[in-house]
């Protein structure tokens, strides 16, 4: 579904926009990989990264760090991708960036 797509990879870069607001020389890297029966898609970030405690929680409903928003994205965004039988993941140091990467079988 294009729409569900769409709010996917916008909630994602959205995300990646905020992280690397406060940062001196800011990269978002959106890359899209073919590999085998699966789709990768990437995102990642030069921001501030994902703190150590906040990484158990960053699907979970309601949870944000930001001061505005209601902390749906992640959540919603893992519903939508789990909905086309896909997974996402996340690398994260924090200082340093974050990668999230949505993978969805071809068929």
């Amino acid at each position: 579904d294009r729409t569900q797509l769409i709010r996917v990879m916008t909630n994602l870069v959205k995300n990646a926009t905020q992280a690397v607001a406060d940062t001196a020389d800011p990269k978002i890297v959106v890359s899209v990989l073919s590999e085998n029966d699966l789709v990768k898609i990437s995102v990642s970030d030069n921001g501030r990264g994902i703190t150590e405690e906040n990484i158990a929680r960053i699907f979970e409903p309601k949870f944000t760090t930001k001061s505005s928003g209601m902390g749906l994205g992640l959540a919603m965004v893992t519903n939508i991708v789990e909905t086309y039988n896909g997974t996402i993941t996340f690398t994260s140091k924090s200082g340093k960036g974050t990668t999230f990467t949505v993978t969805f079988p071809k068929e």
